[in-house]
């Protein structure tokens, strides 16, 4: 009974609430993080294919990166990239991009 009146109060539901909202601020950063992840493996996927040369410089390169969509860009950039050159070129680029935030 004592239970139920103190879920009745503001205080009570505005824990509950603020516990519900860090649930999900902390769901969304996990799935973020996620996404990163599985990003950074496909692109050393990719460079471990098309460039096997390259593979440490690029694992450094994409451990420094913390934005998904930008990865995915490097991503479709190395793909499309036909020379080892061309790669590094995309793969320094993220240094510079970085420093700029």
């Amino acid at each position: 009974m004592l239970r139920d009146v103190l879920r009745d109060t503001w205080a009570y539901q505005e824990i509950m609430q603020e516990g519900r909202e860090e649930g999900r601020k902390q769901g969304r950063q996990e799935e973020r993080q996620q996404r990163l992840d599985d990003q950074r493996q496909t692109l050393m996927a990719v460079v471990q294919t098309k460039f096997p040369n390259i593979v440490q410089f690029a694992n450094q390169q994409a451990n420094i990166v913390d934005d998904p969509e930008q990865l995915q860009s490097v991503i479709l950039e190395v793909v499309t990239a036909k020379t080892e050159a061309q790669a590094l070129q995309v793969l320094r680029s993220l240094k510079q991009s970085q420093k700029q935030k």
